[in-house]
């Protein structure tokens, strides 16, 4: 059965914060497991640097743009916690990451990180907290290769 983790970390940046990462891996470890890099992925402060850290290496240039991927995130919402769809119909997906694509200085750029272990039905809601307009990327490993798709979420102000 697979081995699940629950980070309760909250960091807390200039203008954005992200809470409540889950990761689960299976007992088997992988080159790269998700779980091994999870501290250097959270001091990451670009993308490409959390791309960087996987086995083999990849950066937002070998991104593939999917009709397979589905992230569902609110248009438009108030400023807090939100609940974020992240979905794959990409055979042989290994795990989401989700980021704040348009971070600003002190924001981070990563928000999550959810392995699918057995490769099994890839399909998981978490919750993230947005204070600013941004645009969220999830990128998905599978089979191998990169695929990414991007939303746009406006923060409304009162």
């Amino acid at each position: 059965s697979p081995l699940i983790k629950v980070i309760l970390t909250s960091c807390l940046f200039l203008n954005a914060s992200y809470s409540v990462a889950q990761i689960a891996t299976s007992p088997a470890k992988s080159s790269g497991a998700l779980d091994e890099l999870l501290p250097d992925m959270i001091k990451a402060d670009t993308i490409d640097k959390v791309l960087a850290l996987f086995k083999p290496a990849a950066t937002k240039d070998l991104l593939v743009k999917s009709d397979y991927l589905l992230l569902d995130s609110p248009p438009i919402a108030a400023a807090g916690i939100m609940q974020v769809r992240m979905m794959s119909e990409l055979p042989g997906t290994e795990f989401f990451l989700l980021f704040n694509n348009t971070p600003a200085p002190g924001e981070p750029s990563f928000l999550v990180a959810q392995a699918i272990p057995n490769l099994t039905k890839a399909d998981i809601r978490v919750k993230i907290k947005l204070v600013k307009s941004t645009e969220l990327m999830m990128i998905v490993r599978a089979s191998g290769r990169w695929y990414n798709v991007i939303n746009d979420v406006k923060i409304a102000n009162k």
